[in-house]
Order: C-alpha cells, then sequence, then structure tokens
C-alpha cells in the first residue's frame, strides 16, 4: 500500500475534552467580558449553542449547492468555530481581529482540555512509514484553529504529505466530499490507499462507501464495537501494528 489516510483523534491521540463544565462557561465568559462582551456564564453557553446551530445550516445550504447534492445531510456538515466566536462579539458591537477569535479558540479548547497525548507507538510508526517511502495524509474531523497547535506540540504536523481538516472542507467523514477533497487535492489512487481510523461509521464504513480499504482500530473512544467489518477493512489491535498488518 502506497498511501496510509489517518484519523487523528482517537487513532493516533488519546484526548478527553467535557465542554459541558461549568467552570469553562464561567471563564470563557469572563475572558469576553475583559474583550468589551459582556456575558453571563449561562447566556453565553446558550448563545454559543444557537450560533452553533444557525452556522450549520448556512453552511448545509452552501454545501448542498457547491456540490448540486440535496442528499448531504447536517451530519455531514462541519463550521468553522471562527465565525461562532466572531458572532459572539458582533453581538455585543464588537468586530474583533482575526487573530482574537484564533487565540480565543485555544483558549477555548485548552479550558476544556483534561488531557492529551500520543497512543504509544504513534511516532515510531509514522517514521517507519516515512523511512519505508510511503504517503502519509491525515483526514481529521477537526478544527483547524486548535487541532493544528495541537498537533505541533505533540511533535508530528510535519510528517504528514498532507492534512484535511473539516472545518476547511466544510464536511466531514463519512462525507464522500470529504474523502474526494483529499483524494482529488494530492492525486490519490484508491487501489494505493488505505483509510486508518477509531470511528466505525465515519472511518470504516466512510472507506467503504467511498470504495478504498481500511484499518479499524479499536480504543476506548471506538464506542460499542461492530459485529462485523465490511470487506476491505480488517481490525488491528494497536495502533502500532498498523504499518505490518497493511503490508
Amino acid at each position: 500500500m502506497k498511501n496510509y489516510i489517518f484519523d487523528l483523534y482517537g487513532t493516533l491521540v488519546d484526548i478527553h475534552t467535557n465542554e459541558a463544565k461549568t467552570s469553562l462557561w464561567k471563564n470563557m465568559a469572563s475572558i469576553f467580558s475583559m474583550m468589551g462582551a459582556e456575558y453571563a456564564p449561562f447566556e453565553l453557553r446558550k448563545r454559543y449553542k444557537e450560533l452553533a446551530a444557525s452556522e450549520s445550516l448556512q453552511q448545509l445550504s452552501f454545501m448542498q449547492d457547491k456540490f448540486h447534492d440535496k442528499r448531504i445531510t447536517e451530519d455531514e456538515i462541519e463550521i468553522q468555530l471562527e465565525k461562532v466566536f466572531y458572532r459572539l462579539f458582533s453581538d455585543r458591537g464588537i468586530v474583533p481581529e482575526e487573530k482574537q477569535t484564533a487565540q480565543l479558540g485555544i483558549t477555548f479548547r485548552s479550558l476544556s482540555l483534561s488531557y492529551i497525548r500520543l497512543y504509544d507507538g504513534v511516532p515510531e510508526l509514522l517514521q517507519r512509514l516515512k523511512t519505508a517511502g510511503k504517503k502519509i495524509y491525515l483526514l481529521s474531523n477537526a478544527q483547524r484553529m486548535f487541532t493544528e497547535p495541537e498537533m505541533r506540540m505533540l511533535g508530528i504536523y510535519d510528517m504528514f504529505d498532507g492534512i484535511l481538516y473539516s472545518s476547511d472542507a466544510g464536511v466531514k467523514k463519512p462525507s464522500f466530499y470529504f474523502y474526494d477533497t483529499l483524494f482529488q487535492r494530492h492525486g490519490l489512487k484508491k487501489e494505493e490507499s488505505v483509510m486508518i481510523g477509531n470511528e466505525y461509521r465515519a472511518d470504516v464504513l466512510g472507506a467503504a462507501e467511498y470504495g478504498i480499504k481500511s484499518m479499524y482500530v479499536y480504543t476506548a473512544q471506538s464506542g460499542k464495537r461492530p459485529e462485523s467489518l465490511p470487506e476491505g477493512c480488517k481490525e488491528t489491535g494497536k495502533i502500532s501494528e498498523v504499518f505490518q498488518e497493511a503490508l
């Protein structure tokens, strides 16, 4: 196999966040207020959810028009959280700088984070693939504004030959169009590519529907283990074993 396409969270990176905790919204409300946009914690959380839902509906219409496909559902849509933070400011009559909304996104993520770390063997796996002349890509349902800094912090950002975040594509796995955007952008061939991920619907079925092989890595973040896997999918017990299993 020539092209190895990885999911990130739950596959290469072990992470736990909690966006429901009271302290997150209390701290974010304080930050917004210090920047001139006064919110009570409960009000900020409520408005954040409302704006995210509004952005999602707008994005759905845009992507359906872009791909001329009304079958695209809201479950396949990804928004850019920068737009939500921008609107939280504009609701209070403030026009923030781009740097401010980007930094606020990183702050939001940091406050929600319990832990983040690479799974055992990930750096060695990626280096082994590169040494063997393989191409490594990332296809992640993620927000660029905090995922890229996290990847840099973990020391794996520069190891990929190509990265596509759902926030940039406007759609997310298992969307056919998310997979296709990566393949078209990098000129990948389906018969030379394998998707590696821990989520059955997004990574395994998404890959099968797109017409490529996959490897299922079961982790604590995978949810219920599927009773069976589709043809063209192989399960591996550890991410460190991917190279050997996919040969």
